[in-house]
Formats: structure tokens, sequence, C-alpha cells
């Protein structure tokens, strides 16, 4: 049967549309697939946290516990011995050191006592205190080797004394804007990314200062104040562009040392 012009026309046409439907419906369907992973992740995010928060805020209730069963004294930010290692974390000589202080307090091992029992893998359990959901922790065995801080212990609460080169705990009592000050924060880690250019010392160790605070929740992170309350805070709240701390001068309302009067942030 010979085939007229018209329905070849018409069977082109129906064809054209048919595959132009297709990429249409193609097109549509990656969107959604694309919106829904999105919000997938930031589902997981909100969710990291929030079990974060609650993690370090249980945290700052040991912290208070801590010092109220030691003369109001604040526990040590590190081990200034031979490092924060296994071994060194269960010597006598970091008993004081705020990773085994609390917590033994939270009724729970302390990092001395893994290390020493030869179990590193119990650090990083979900339903260890000190691991903290969502940060980047190496996926290999190589976070065995040491322990591996998320969050760090402000170490601008415990200067060294220039005249003894002694490091005084201090105390409690001592902090004066208690509702401003920051105790613990979470801490850079090596894979971190940095939020602002100025950041420093993403090295998963025990203390950290104001250029280590890490953003690992949608660039946000978690502080942790001496009374008891968290915030979530971007690095850029922190820290200038050049790497300047923020002061409550400069409209900040995070305080780093225990008298910003006398030791400015």
């Amino acid at each position: 049967m010979k085939t007229t012009s018209r329905s070849v026309t018409r069977a082109t046409s129906l064809s054209g549309f048919t595959a132009m439907e297709l990429l249409v419906a193609i097109s549509v369907v990656m969107v959604l697939a694309g919106l829904t992973m999105q919000v997938m992740k930031n589902g997981r995010q909100k969710a990291q946290q929030v079990r974060a928060a609650q993690k370090i805020k249980d945290l700052g209730a040991a912290f208070v516990a801590y010092t109220g069963e030691n003369g109001g004294l604040l526990p040590r930010e590190n081990h200034s011995g031979s490092g924060d290692t296994w071994q060194a974390a269960s010597e006598e000589a970091a008993t004081e050191v705020w990773y085994n202080a609390l917590t033994l307090n939270m009724s729970q091992r302390s990092v001395g006592e893994i290390g020493e029992a030869g179990e590193p893998q119990l650090f990083y359990e979900d339903g260890y205190p000190l691991f903290v959901p969502g940060a980047p922790y190496p996926k290999s065995e190589k976070k065995l080797e040491n322990p591996m801080f998320a969050i760090g212990m402000n170490s601008r609460l415990q200067r060294r004394d220039n005249d003894t080169g002694d490091k005084p705990q201090g105390t409690l009592a001592s902090i004066q804007a208690p509702g401003n000050t920051v105790i613990f924060l979470e801490r850079g880690m090596p894979k971190d990314q940095m939020v602002v250019r100025s950041q420093a010392n993403f090295s998963a160790s025990p203390k950290a200062g104001p250029k280590a605070f890490a953003g690992r929740h949608n660039q946000k992170g978690l502080l942790l104040f001496a009374d008891g309350h968290v915030e979530v805070k971007s690095p850029r709240e922190i820290l200038t562009g050049s790497g300047k701390v923020r002061t409550l001068e400069e409209g900040s309302s995070v305080v780093w040392t225990r008298d910003p009067d006398d030791d400015p942030n």
C-alpha cells in the first residue's frame, strides 16, 4: 500500500511529540529526585544536630557536677605530658582531664580506661558520650590509633602563668559571664570543611580555641556555655575574615575567657 505524505507527516508528528513528552517526564523525575535527596540530606543533618546538641548538653551537666564535687575547680583541658594518646590518657596525671573525669561522672568508661583495655572502637560507638553524630571520623582503622575528638574544651579558660609556667585549672565561680562563656565547642577534625578561610587547628585534639570551631551542620556548629545552655552558631559569627576573634564590644555575644575585662577574647 502506498503511504501518503500526509500519513507520514502525521506519524512523524506523533512520534516527535511522544519523544518530547518522554524527555519532559525524565527531566521532571530528575528534578524531583534531586529535591527529594536534598530534603533527605537536610533532614539527616538536622537529626544529627539535635543528637549532637543533646550529647554536648549532657557533657555540660557532667561538667557542673564535677566542679561541685571538686571545690569549684574546672577539669583540665588536656594532658600536658606526652600528648593525648590512648596510653597518655590512661596515666594518673590525666585523671582530672575532662575526657576522663566527665565520662566517669556520666557512669561511662573514661578514655583512659578504653585505651588501657585496648578497645579503642568503643570510643567511636554511637552511644559513647564523646561520639558526635555528623562528625567526619575516618572510615578506616586510622581513627583507632589515637582518640579523635569532635568536641573540645575551650582552651582559653586556663591560661599559663608567665612567672611559674603553671596552668591553673581555674574555678567555675571565676567565670564572670556564664551565660556568654564557652565551655565546650564542636571542634574541627581533619576532614571538616572550614567555613572561614582564617580557621586553623582542625586537629581533633581534646581542646580547641575559636579558630577551631567547626561548622559541620550546614556550616554551623554547637557551643555549650557555662550556664548549661547550647547555641547553634556559624564560625562567621565568631571570627572576622582576617581571623580576629569577635569581642563583646564588636557585637559578639560569645566570650572565650573567664574574665573578658581582664583577659579579652
